[in-house]
Order: structure tokens, then C-alpha cells, then sequence
């Protein structure tokens, strides 16, 4: 079905231009071949909204024959011309008898005056073969946009389910071989930090399956990572968090923090004999969330062999979710290693009702 049909706004404005014109086709019949009003109203509105309904038949012809298939534009105006005569003398006979009927004292049609009807006839069916292309290309551009845009959204949620199979693992197997390391020689502390991660691995698999999460939920799982952590370095890890509450209500990816609190210790406070310090802090700055995880590390020690594999599925992540918008920043300076991360939060604000995707 033609989609004007289907649009009764659009249809009514399509049938009043073409009463428009039957109005003027009347005031000529009245004005050149001297009919009488009535009869030239009741002569030329009705042929003029019925060929107006004709008209809309191009829509079919067009999607027959479109410009871009293997046909030959020859091919293609050969078949509107064909539809526009044959549609235009199909018109002209019921027109002519029309037109004699609502006036048969007035002068016979000449042959000039019927190949004029003819030719107006066939130049409308064509001017509405060229209009119906143009709103089928248009119609195509924004199929194959909304198609491309699908695609994206596609393709980063893809990317996204990639990044969370190579970061759960990553913090599972650290976890792991911190209860391995301590089963021999602490096994309460073992049992403890097991039961621990079990309450962990529950929470991250809830979050994991989100969109989005507060940052309120974020810290609540490092808080319980960081738990099983202290089991392990006891004194030696001390834990600052210091997050503003319009920061924590701010929307982020899940599991995002992470990988950074594990770099933290891994890579700092597990190397220092004294043990360190692993700090958090977050606000909201003119319409962005700004965090940054910072820890002690020792500025003389050997550097690691780590594989950056965290900053890099981190930066990733923050791409995906927000493009060029967001920022991942990292400065080690006097003794202290520090990663800031910034996010837009403009209509990104959740709360704990935030729904799993499915």
C-alpha cells in the first residue's frame, strides 16, 4: 500500500493541492468555454481528486524500476512513459464523457483541447514518477543510516561483551593465587579471603550483566575486593576513598575500576616492603565525572613486565561508551602513581533501579 494512504494528514494536504488545481480548471472551463459555474465545478473536482488518486500509482512503477538497478535508464522511461499514456487516455475518455455529461449543451471537445487534456494528463504522471524518486531515495538514505546505526550499536556492544570476557578472568585468577599464597601458611585468613571472594565474584556477575551501574555500586565492590586484599597485607594496605555524592550517583560501565585497584596494588603496594597506600577520589566538574585511583609505589624499584593489558581494556571501554568524550590520564610522580579518568555525565545520572540488559 502507498504509505500516504496510511497518513491521513499528508493525504488530506496531497487531495487539497489537487483541488487547487480542479478549482482552476474550473474557473477556465467558466471563463473560456463560457460553462456555468455548477457545472464546471461538478465537471472538473471530480476528475481532478480522482486523477490526483491516479497519480499516486508511480509509487509501484518506481519500485518496479529503480534508478539503481541493472536497467537501463532507456528501460526505465520507457516504462513510466508507457504507464503515463496509458493512464492519461484512459483518463481523457473518462474525462470526455464526464465533462459532456454534467454539460450537454456545451461545445463539443475539439481535437486540440483533447491532446492538451492528453498531454497535461501525462506530464502530471511523469512530474509524480520524478517526485516518487525522490522520496524513495530519501526514504533508502535514512533505511540504510538507521541500518549503519544499528550496525555500530552492534558491533560496540560486541566489543564491550569482548572486553568483560578479558577482565573477569583477569581479576579472578589475581584472587586466586592471593588465597593460594596464603592457604599454607594463614588458613583462617584463607577461608576467610574464599568466603570473601565468593560474595565478590556474586557481586561483579550481577553488575557485569548491566549497562551501567552508579559509581556508588563500583565502590562497593572495590571495597569488598579490597577487603580480600587486606586479608592478604594486613597493615601493610591502607584503603582512602574520598568520592563526593553527586559523584557516586554519576553512571559508568561496570567493572570498569577494577582492573586499576588491582594495578594499584599489583604494581605498587604489593612491591614495597612498608606496604602503601591505595587512594580513590572522585567529583563532578562543570558536567563531568573526574576519578582518579592513586598508589604508593617505590620510584627506585626495578620496573614490572606487566602487559598493560588493564589501562588498555579500560581506555577501551571508555571509548566505547563515550567516545572522544572521555579521558584516561596516568602520572607517576614523587613516589606516587596516580590514573585520572573523566567522563561526561550529562543525562547519565542511574539509580539502584538500573535494569539488566537481556
Amino acid at each position: 500500500m502507498h504509505p500516504l494512504l496510511s497518513r491521513v494528514a499528508s493525504l488530506t494536504v496531497y487531495l487539497g493541492l489537487w483541488l487547487v488545481l480542479g478549482l482552476v480548471w474550473s474557473g477556465g472551463l467558466a471563463a473560456r468555454a463560457a460553462w456555468p459555474w455548477p457545472a464546471a465545478l461538478l465537471g472538473a473536482l471530480p476528475l481532478s481528486l480522482a486523477y490526483g488518486l491516479v497519480c499516486l500509482a508511480p509509487w509501484y512503477v518506481c519500485r518496479a524500476f529503480p534508478l539503481e538497478g541493472a536497467r537501463t535508464a532507456l528501460v526505465v522511461l520507457l516504462a513510466h512513459v508507457a504507464a503515463a499514456v496509458l493512464t492519461g487516455v484512459v483518463w481523457v475518455a473518462v474525462g470526455v464523457w464526464w465533462l459532456r455529461a454534467q454539460a450537454p449543451g456545451a461545445a463539443p471537445f475539439t481535437r486540440d483541447a483533447t491532446i492538451l487534456l492528453l498531454a497535461a494528463g501525462v506530464l502530471l504522471f511523469l512530474l509524480s514518477s520524478a517526485v516518487h524518486y525522490v522520496f524513495l531515495g530519501l526514504e533508502a538514505q535514512d533505511l540504510s543510516r538507521r541500518q549503519a546505526l544499528e550496525s555500530a550499536v552492534l558491533a560496540r556492544e560486541a566489543e564491550l561483551r569482548a572486553l568483560r570476557a578479558q577482565v573477569n578472568p583477569h581479576f579472578l585468577f589475581n584472587s586466586l593465587h592471593s588465597i593460594g599464597a596464603l592457604a599454607g601458611t594463614r588458613p583462617e585468613a584463607a577461608r576467610e579471603m574464599a568466603i570473601g571472594l565468593g560474595e565478590f565474584l556474586r557481586q561483579s556477575l550481577r553488575l557485569g550483566g548491566l549497562a551501567c551501574v552508579p559509581l556508588s555500586q563500583e565502590l562497593d565492590l572495590l571495597a569488598q575486593y579490597l577487603a580480600i586484599e587486606q586479608v592478604r597485607f594486613g597493615s601493610r594496605l591502607a584503603v582512602r576513598i574520598d568520592v563526593s555524592a553527586e559523584a557516586r550517583a554519576c553512571a559508568l560501565p561496570p567493572l570498569l575500576l577494577q582492573p586499576l585497584v588491582e594495578n594499584a596494588i599489583k604494581h605498587g603496594v604489593a612491591g614495597m616492603l612498608d606496604g602503601g597506600v591505595v587512594s580513590i577520589a572522585g567529583r563532578c566538574v562543570q558536567g563531568r565525572c573526574e576519578l582518579s585511583i592513586g598508589n604508593s609505589f617505590d620510584a627506585e624499584a626495578v620496573p614490572g613486565t606487566g602487559t598493560g593489558t588493564g589501562l588498555r581494556n579500560v581506555r577501551a571501554r571508555l571509548a566505547a561508551h563515550y567516545g572522544a568524550a572521555a579521558t584516561l590520564d596516568v602520572s607517576p610522580a614523587d613516589g606516587t602513581f596516580v590514573v585520572s579518568l573523566a567522563w561526561p555525565v550529562a543525562d547519565a545520572l542511574v539509580g539502584p533501579s538500573t535494569e539488566e540488559r537481556r
